[in-house]
C-alpha cells in the first residue's frame, strides 16, 4: 500500500492547505485511495468516458482540513456509481504502444507504471517518472486530452507526493480517447525567441478572427473539439500559442477569465463545464511545471497547456471578454 506522508508534502512552497489536516485524516485518506485504486476503473461511465473523481475529491477534502468522517462520507458516495476495474489481460495479450486509447487495458497500464515506478532507472520518484513519460516518451499529448483529467491527476500526485495518483495519472492519460494531437504536433517548441504577447492580448485577436467563424457549429457535438480539430483548427491555434510570453500567472488568469467571460449581464451566472476545466486545471501548472528539472520541458508544458486552453476557448465559441462588466458587477471588497 502506498501512503502519503505529511513530512513530504506539506513543505511544499506550491502548496497552501488549510489547518486541519492530522496524521489520522492522512491515514484514512492514505486508506480510501488505495481502496479506490484496487477497485475502480478511471471512467465511472465507460461507454461515454466520464472520469472517476473520486480521488480528486478526497484529496481536495484533506486539504481543507476534513475530518476522517467526512473523508469516509465523500468515499462512500462516489463509489456508489463507479464501475469495478476490468480484469488484467494475458501479458502476450498487452503492448504498452499499441493499446493506448483503450480502455480495456486500463488495469495492465496500471500494473505497468506501478513496475516502472519501482524499477532501477526511477527507484520510486515520481518526478523523474513523470518528467520521462511526458517527453521522452510523447505523453504530453495524452495527458491534455480528456479535459485535463490526466493532467490534473499528476498534479495532485506531485502536490501531496502520492504513487498511486501518478500511476493513475499516467495509466489514465493512455487509455483516454480524446486527443489533442492534431493541435500540440504544431506547436513549434524550438522557436528561438518567445512571443511578445500576453493571454488577454491573445484571446481578443481570436475573438475577431473571421477564420474561426466556420470552425465550430452549433450542431457539433460537445465539446466540439474533435470537430474544430477535423476542420482544421490546430494550425490556427498553434499560431496563437507560439505568440504568448509563457508567464504562469498570466496562464492562470487568463483561463480564470475565459471562463467568467461567459457570464452574461442580466443573466445568472452560469460558468461553462469544458471551460471550467481549463480553470481548474491551471491550479496544478505552477507544481507541474516547477517539478521539472529541464527548463526546456517547463516552458513546452506552459506553451502545451496555454495552447489547450486556447482550444477549448475557441470550442467553447469564444466568448468576449466583457471586463468592464464583470469587475463593476462582482467587486471585491478592499478588505479581502
Amino acid at each position: 500500500m502506498y501512503t502519503l506522508s505529511s513530512n513530504e508534502f506539506i513543505k511544499n512552497p506550491d502548496i497552501y492547505l488549510l489547518p486541519g489536516i492530522t496524521p489520522e485524516t492522512i491515514e484514512t485518506c492514505s486508506h480510501l485511495l488505495q481502496q479506490n485504486h484496487e477497485n475502480y476503473h478511471i471512467f465511472f461511465n465507460i461507454q461515454n468516458g466520464f472520469h472517476n473523481h473520486t480521488t480528486h475529491n478526497l484529496l481536495a477534502a484533506l486539504g481543507l482540513g476534513a475530518s476522517s468522517h467526512t473523508l469516509e462520507h465523500i468515499y462512500e458516495k462516489q463509489k456508489k456509481i463507479q464501475q469495478p476495474i476490468v480484469p488484467l489481460h494475458k501479458k502476450q495479450d498487452f503492448d504498452v504502444n499499441k493499446c493506448l486509447g483503450d480502455d480495456n487495458y486500463y488495469h495492465d497500464y496500471l500494473e505497468f507504471f506501478t513496475k516502472e515506478l519501482n524499477n532501477e532507472k526511477y527507484q520510486g520518484k515520481i518526478e523523474d517518472l513523470i518528467e520521462d513519460y511526458l517527453f521522452n516518451k510523447d505523453y504530453l499529448v495524452l495527458i491534455l486530452g480528456g479535459a485535463y483529467h490526466a493532467f490534473i491527476h499528476l498534479g495532485y500526485a506531485l502536490e501531496f507526493q502520492s504513487k498511486v495518483m501518478a500511476i493513475e495519472g499516467l495509466a489514465m492519460a493512455a487509455i483516454d480517447r480524446v486527443s489533442v494531437k492534431d493541435l500540440l504536433e504544431h506547436l513549434n517548441y524550438n522557436q528561438t525567441r518567445d512571443g511578445d504577447k500576453t493571454a488577454l492580448d491573445i484571446i481578443e485577436l481570436i475573438v475577431n478572427d473571421q477564420r474561426f467563424d466556420d470552425k465550430v457549429l452549433y450542431t457539433d457535438e460537445r465539446p466540439k473539439t474533435n470537430k474544430l480539430l477535423e476542420r482544421g483548427g490546430g494550425p490556427l491555434i498553434a499560431e496563437y500559442a507560439q505568440m504568448w510570453k509563457p508567464d504562469l500567472d498570466d496562464a492562470r488568469r487568463a483561463s480564470i477569465l475565459v471562463n467568467a467571460a461567459v457570464i452574461r449581464p442580466k443573466k445568472s451566472p452560469r460558468l461553462d463545464f469544458y471551460l471550467m476545466h481549463a480553470t481548474t486545471s491551471s491550479l496544478f501548472l505552477n507544481i507541474l511545471v516547477h517539478s521539472l528539472k529541464n527548463k526546456e520541458n517547463q516552458l513546452k508544458l506552459m506553451r502545451a497547456k496555454f495552447a489547450v486552453d486556447l482550444l477549448y476557448y475557441v470550442a467553447r465559441g469564444r466568448p468576449k471578454l466583457n471586463l468592464n462588466y464583470l469587475c463593476n458587477e462582482y467587486q471585491v471588497s478592499k478588505e479581502h
